[in-house]
């Protein structure tokens, strides 16, 4: 099971970092590994980049779409499709974590249609991208074919 951490980042940071993801991967990564006595000053630092998610718009949308998906289930800030593979996506304001089995989440299409600016990553595993980016790539892969 992987877990990815989604950041909506800032629009200035989006344009400088969009070309160079291992920079904006190891400014949050910093901050991901950060000490207790240092959140606020972390906290701050994060708030420079970032932007704040809306939960309750964020929650309604992912509902919303999934609503008629039988798999699919929510507890308030905690959307989950459960079929072959085990999808979660916690919402909150700072970041959104989702932790699935699938190489492709669903929640992933879902939150590409209703946000923009979005970075993903995978502190354990080292894995990093921009939402839009990787969309792009499937549609190429996809087009090939």
């Amino acid at each position: 099971m992987r877990t990815y951490y989604i950041f909506k980042i800032n629009k200035y940071f989006a344009y400088i970092y969009k070309k160079w993801p291992y920079k904006m991967y190891k400014i949050i990564e910093e901050l991901y590994y950060t000490k207790e006595y240092d959140m606020l000053i972390s906290y701050r630092y994060y708030k420079k980049f970032a932007v704040s998610f809306n939960k309750l718009a964020i929650n309604e949308y992912i509902y919303h779409i999934n609503k008629n998906n039988n798999n699919y289930y929510r507890d308030n800030n905690i959307h989950t499709i459960k079929n072959e593979k085990h999808n979660v996506l916690t919402v909150n304001s700072t970041c959104l974590i989702l932790k699935t089995d699938d190489i492709y989440s669903v929640f992933l299409n879902d939150l590409n249609q209703c946000l923009d600016n979005i970075f993903i990553c995978d502190f354990k595993n080292k894995d990093y991208f921009w939402l839009d980016l990787l969309n792009k790539d499937r549609q190429n892969e996809t087009s090939l074919v």
